[in-house]
């Protein structure tokens, strides 16, 4: 779920949020603001710590890991969609018959092209 964070859209999970609440209310929030820079989907896209002033380290790692599982979350997506896929192309029972199918396509996409 996308949440304001440090004025900044950063999609979290639900234990995500209830970490990030504990730690506000233990450290306070300034020093997550400009520790990361996001997309419009609330991806982290940076982390960039401020060189003028020091930072805790458990915003820093809160940050990082947040960015790890995020990746880690879009890499799960991926692979759910790729095994539909591979299901789908499963169900084809012999090898001629996906020898056909993939001259069908590979004929749909040159007809595209010309």
């Amino acid at each position: 779920m996308i949440r304001a964070v440090a004025n900044k859209r950063l999609s979290l999970s639900d234990s995500e949020y209830a970490y990030l609440e504990s730690m506000i209310s233990s450290v306070g929030d300034s020093d997550l603001r400009g520790l990361f820079d996001t997309d419009k989907n609330g991806i982290i896209t940076a982390i960039t710590p401020p060189l003028d002033r020091p930072i805790n380290m458990a915003a820093f790692y809160f940050v990082l890991n947040v960015m790890v599982n995020q990746r880690l979350r879009m890499i799960d997506q991926g692979a759910e969609n790729n095994s539909k896929i591979i299901a789908i192309e499963g169900a084809v029972a012999t090898m001629d018959e996906r020898l056909k199918r993939l001259e069908q396509k590979q004929g749909a996409i040159s007809d595209k092209s010309v």
